[in-house]
């Protein structure tokens, strides 16, 4: 992975990676890092791994995925054997899908290869966000809750509502338990997942009024972006209202009144560059037929 959504996770878990004891299934009382492992020369891959213990006795592997790639099943394998061979202790190797776009159907939790000589048998854990219990991640460690906006939803509830809730659940907690800039960081990071399942006209409604966001550098470029679109989506109508009013004015002059027929075609046009070819061509056309040809 190498898209917003990467060093956000990662970010979130190396500062504290016991909230996600309950929600992951790991290990519990005892000590927990983070450790720097760079795999940058095998993968581009963002990955997360945690060591357990003082000596360390485990690892866990965390590997984010947004998009389908069939391949990750032999990289695991890779992450696996690089930290064990770095660390000489067992690994244990966890796949996060974050939406059902990365499910492939060699996600199995089983590798296996093998030749008349030998082979190899390799197993993994998949978690697939959107299967799991948005309560659960709610009820979490404090850095858990932005994965919640990926968990499942209530049935029968649009999905913008029942998202707002949950950021409205986790504005409570952070604000309850957390410090500000703490606060400030997570529900960024909430913002940034929550993109991963929305477009982002409807991101942006379902974090207005949140107040924490009024400090998030990029709730503020998204709004922003959403209000230029708007001001050159209205530019756009403008300029198509004048065109076609030109055109007609025009073209009445020359040609007389439009049937319904032509001039619901005319009125169809979006593109501004063709209506003004047309009015450039109302010289020379002989009528609204041959003047609707100009391409």
């Amino acid at each position: 992975m190498s898209l917003r959504f990467d060093a956000t996770l990662k970010t979130i878990f190396a500062a504290n990676p016991g909230d996600f004891a309950e929600v992951f299934g790991l290990p519990r009382n005892e000590p927990v890092a983070a450790i720097n492992v760079d795999l940058s020369t095998l993968s581009a891959a963002t990955d997360v791994a945690l060591a357990y213990g003082e000596p360390v006795r485990q690892i866990v592997d965390l590997n984010f995925q947004s998009g389908p790639d069939a391949s990750l099943p032999r990289r695991l394998l890779l992450y696996n054997a690089v930290l064990h061979f770095r660390y000489e202790v067992p690994v244990r190797s966890t796949l996060v899908l974050l939406r059902p776009k990365a499910e492939t159907a060699s996600l199995t939790g089983n590798l296996t290869y093998s030749d008349d000589r030998g082979g190899v048998t390799f197993g993994y854990e998949v978690i697939r966000l959107w299967r799991q219990q948005v309560e659960t991640y709610l009820r979490a460690g404090l850095a858990a809750l932005p994965l919640a906006t990926l968990c499942l939803m209530p049935e029968g509830k649009p999905l913008p509502d029942s998202l707002r809730d949950v950021v409205q659940a986790i504005q409570r907690r952070l604000g309850a338990e957390a410090s500000h800039a703490d606060s400030v960081r997570l529900m960024t990071a909430a913002y940034i997942l929550t993109g991963l399942r929305v477009a982002k006209e409807t991101l942006a409604s379902i974090y207005r009024g949140i107040g924490l966001m009024q400090e998030s550098t990029a709730f503020d470029e998204a709004i922003e972006e959403g209000e230029l679109r708007g001001e050159l989506r209205g530019e756009l109508r403008g300029e198509l209202k004048r065109s076609h009013r030109l055109l007609m004015r025009q073209g009445c002059r020359q040609f007389g009144d439009p049937d319904e027929t032509i001039e619901a075609e005319i009125m169809a046009i979006r593109d501004l560059d063709r209506l003004d070819r047309l009015a450039d061509a109302i010289l020379t056309a002989k009528s609204w037929p041959e003047l609707l040809a100009t391409l």
